[in-house]
């Protein structure tokens, strides 16, 4: 290499090289970028699949894709589902990061500038997302090919007014393709994202060659989300007396339900962002008052490090919160609809799907951080092993440190959907009831669904606490007494 190459600094391929090499741990976390990217950009291209769906189009068997009106709702629920799955993404980032900060040191060490550094994470973050993109954009065209059924129409849709239940209809657009300047939109809007918010996350961190600096201020989390979900929460739950006070009674759907959703995104927002605001209070007040030695440990660790545990549970409980408005939601429709027309069930069906799936994606996403945090912390798991601290302790406190801000974050993320739908929908609706020959109003009270409700909490909870046990598999190996050498 000459001087002036050397100046220049390391070529590409040298720096593509050196973002790929690693060993088990970072092959783990290019594996699970590949498989997050890729169902990412899956969702990305149905919701592209729907956006594109033209008036000659269809029928369908899902009623809610037959209406123009409605489509656009299908499409916010699937970008929505995108919110776990690149937040998945994200946490993946993180497995095996001590291994790769110690990696970084040493190219640091050998005369590699810290813009440098940078370059390789964001490489190794890009590759394996625009390899899962790829991987989603190949999964994509097979079902596409796979699920596609024969139009039920010889004609144009556009020749009938209204399509309802068509015998052999497909239920979903397999008939459609997007575009190709949206399709490669799609495709190239994860690994964007994934380079980005890689970009992002090393903004307060100082890569040196002897070492990986995290600039990080230790400071209580702020209480402003709290009250910012407080406003959210309160402002749906009782909505129908702001909106009289406010004159939004008769502005029709679009200002009242701008003012609403403005309200939901601040309740999800403090809810989201206040979790390290609970970790941090659960932890302060427990510590000093219990005797149990994991429950010390575990709110200790809540105290020390309040933003972790916020990062594992906040899509979680945003999942929680969405499934709860949509259950509330669910009943007002069907009790003031026919309960024998299929379309409000069948659309809020495919709701439950889509969060079924979110909720299963953010539970995952768990069991990742739980994973690393074990592995990033075997120093000091195995400084307390060896100072004589049994393992089943240890176990139990990582269990708690998850389960236990998680459990009230849970229980109010339920009740503020709730709340939030039966304010915002009534907790009454007019039902047509037949009387002889004629139809009369009749006022009847939407109830509330315990059940559905106590299957979604019931549900998270044992979900969460089933996913952090499974990362207790690494806690043999991280407290074994050649930890203590380990350098993180």
């Amino acid at each position: 290499m000459s001087v002036d190459q050397a100046a220049a600094g390391p070529r590409v391929t040298t720096l593509l090289r050196l973002a790929v090499t690693g060993g088990r741990a970072d092959l783990m976390r290019i594996v699970l970028t590949v498989v997050g990217s890729a169902a990412a950009t899956v969702v990305l291209l149905t919701a592209a699949t729907v956006a594109s769906v033209g008036p000659s189009d269809g029928p369908y068997g899902l009623e809610v894709l037959n209406e123009p009106g409605l489509r656009p709702g299908v499409m916010v629920v699937l970008l929505l589902l995108c919110v776990p799955i690149l937040s998945f993404v994200g946490q993946c980032v993180r497995v095996g990061a001590p291994a790769r900060d110690r990696r970084l040191a040493a190219f640091r060490m050998a005369g590699g500038t810290p813009g440098d550094a940078r370059a390789i994470v964001a490489l190794e973050t890009g590759l394996a997302a625009a390899a899962g993109a790829v991987v989603g954009a190949v999964v994509y065209a097979v079902l596409h090919a796979t699920l596609r059924d024969p139009p039920a129409f010889p004609h144009p849709r556009s020749e009938v007014a209204f399509v309802v239940n068509v015998p052999g209809a497909p239920n979903l657009p397999t008939d459609v393709l997007p575009p190709w300047w949206l399709f490669v939109l799609a495709c190239a809007a994860v690994p964007l994202g994934a380079t980005a918010a890689s970009l992002v996350a090393l903004r307060r961190i100082t890569i040196g060659p002897f070492g990986v600096l995290h600039r990080v201020t230790h400071r209580p989390p702020a209480l402003l989300p709290a009250v910012v979900f407080a406003i959210g929460a309160g402002g749906l739950i009782l909505w129908s007396s702001i909106a009289q006070a406010l004159g939004l009674t008769g502005e029709g759907i679009g200002v009242s339900g701008g003012v609403a959703l403005l309200l939901f995104v601040m309740a999800v927002v403090g809810l989201v962002f206040g979790s390290a605001a609970v970790a941090y209070q659960i932890g302060s007040w427990l510590a000093p008052r219990t005797g149990n030695p994991a429950l010390l440990i575990a709110s200790r660790r809540m105290v020390d490090a309040p933003f972790t545990a916020s990062r594992a549970s906040s899509v979680v409980v945003l999942a929680v919160m969405l499934g709860s408005a949509v259950q509330g939601t669910r009943a007002n429709f069907l009790t003031i609809t026919d309960p024998g027309e299929p379309f409000y069930r069948d659309t809020f069906t495919l709701l439950d799907v889509g969060l079924a799936v979110g909720l299963g994606v953010a539970v995952a996403g768990l069991l990742v951080i739980a994973a690393e945090g074990v592995i990033a912390r075997r120093r000091t798991l195995a400084s307390l092993a060896a100072s004589g601290t049994p393992r089943h302790v240890l176990a139990g406190a990582i269990m708690l440190e998850t389960v236990v801000p998680l459990v009230p974050a849970v229980l109010v993320a339920s009740a503020a959907g709730l709340f939030a739908a039966r304010g915002f929908f009534g907790t009454s609706g007019s039902v047509q009831v037949g009387i002889g020959r004629h139809n009369v109003s009749q006022q009847v009270s939407v109830p509330v669904p315990w059940t559905e409700l106590l299957t979604l909490v019931g549900g998270t909870l044992g979900a969460v606490c089933l996913v952090t046990a499974g990362a207790l598999v690494f806690l043999r190996s991280s407290t074994k007494a050649s930890e203590l050498r380990a350098s993180a």
